[in-house]
């Protein structure tokens, strides 16, 4: 790990000094404006399994809490949704430098390049930046490795980044720093290389992402869960597979983009094996042998459009469901997610995002 970083960081300021004065070298930067609604919903309390429509009504104790085993205690309790939903927002900054690179004749191989990306991210609670290089290749693959650090506060209704210790949140600033180191390749394809033409750009790619994430608290490194942005607290320090699959359509409109987006998520290494669904015997219908699912593979999907108003302003909509563990009725109101116990799976609503970006 300590030589993927050295290597990253070395292969990056090379990058750059060359940049400086290179021939064919170009320099983009763009500015924008990230946001998402998420729906409230209950978690699939009260039914199994299934499509989950968005609820504004939360659920608490009052309707039936029954610890699942002598140390769930109801003094964790929880309540089961907002009456609100969620929202997310942040600002970012973004650079580009493209150099010329393993460049050939051949039609696969003539615009190969390496593409330098950086990045600083704002939102409310949490500050971060992003380093990576992208290189091409050939036409139809990208290999992408890079990083990301950041840090976070307490912002009174949010909380940017914590321990999780049974489900309490330590909402104290600035506790620590969040880093993450990533490896990706991509395969993509238009049809247009085949049939030239403006309404022919039929385009898909498939993104393979290994990510490890760290933060750097004694009580993360000791295997506690953590809050990061002011998600659910469910972070662990370790692997995830994360996967995107795309097929869409490309116009020369302005609504220039639509297609429809999978992505999924899922612990790998030790992680994966903390607490399976099925337990330690393997056998789903045995409750409470059941884990709470550390090798669930979360999948998110829906349709995405682009418009592009001229050469500098863009947004991206999109509208997403997602898949969710569906705990058992009795340990579903645990504060601790931990605690819980994997009855099934359902899909609901996930959110509405949009990004606006402006590029110089």
């Amino acid at each position: 790990m300590k030589y993927f970083r050295s290597t990253l960081t070395l292969f990056i300021i090379f990058s750059v000094f060359v940049s400086l004065s290179g021939e064919g070298v170009e320099h983009e930067t763009s500015t924008g404006v990230e946001f998402a609604y998420y729906f409230d919903e209950n978690e699939g309390y009260g039914q199994t399994g299934g499509f989950v429509a968005p609820d504004y009504s939360p659920v608490n104790t009052s309707s039936g809490f029954t610890p699942a085993a002598d140390d769930y205690s109801a003094t964790e309790a929880r309540a089961l949704g907002s009456g609100w939903g969620a929202v997310e927002l942040q600002a970012y900054l973004k650079h580009k430098i493209t150099l010329p690179a393993l460049k050939g004749d051949n039609d696969l191989v003539t615009d190969n390049n390496v593409r330098l990306n950086f990045a600083l991210y704002a939102s409310p609670v949490a500050a971060y930046s992003r380093v990576s290089a992208t290189i091409t290749p050939i036409a139809f693959m990208k290999i992408d490795m890079g990083g990301m650090a950041g840090t976070g506060w307490n912002a009174s209704l949010f909380n940017g980044m914590g321990n999780n210790i049974d489900g309490e949140i330590d909402e104290s600033s600035f506790s620590g720093v969040v880093t993450e180191l990533f490896t990706a390749v991509t395969l993509q394809f238009d049809l247009a290389a085949f049939i030239p033409g403006e309404w022919t750009h039929i385009v898909s790619f498939v993104n393979a992402k290994f990510l490890y994430s760290h933060y750097s608290t004694e009580e993360a490194k000791e295997g506690n869960p953590w809050q990061w942005l002011a998600d659910e607290g469910e972070n662990l320090n370790g692997w995830e597979f994360k996967g995107s699959y795309f097929l869409g359509y490309q116009m020369p409109l302005v609504l220039d983009t639509v297609g429809f987006l999978v992505e999924t998520s899922q612990l790998i290494g030790p992680n994966r094996q903390l607490s399976a669904m099925a337990g330690e015997d393997g056998d789903l219908s045995t409750t409470p042998d059941n884990g709470w699912g550390s090798d669930f593979i979360s999948v998110t999907f829906g349709p995405l459009a682009n418009f592009s108003f001229d050469e500098h302003h863009s947004l991206a909509v999109l509208v997403q469901f997602k898949s969710e563990i569906d705990y058992t009725d009795d340990s579903i109101f645990n504060q601790f997610y931990q605690n819980r116990i994997f009855e099934d799976t359902f899909v609901k609503f996930y959110r509405v995002a949009m990004a606006y970006n402006y590029k110089f």
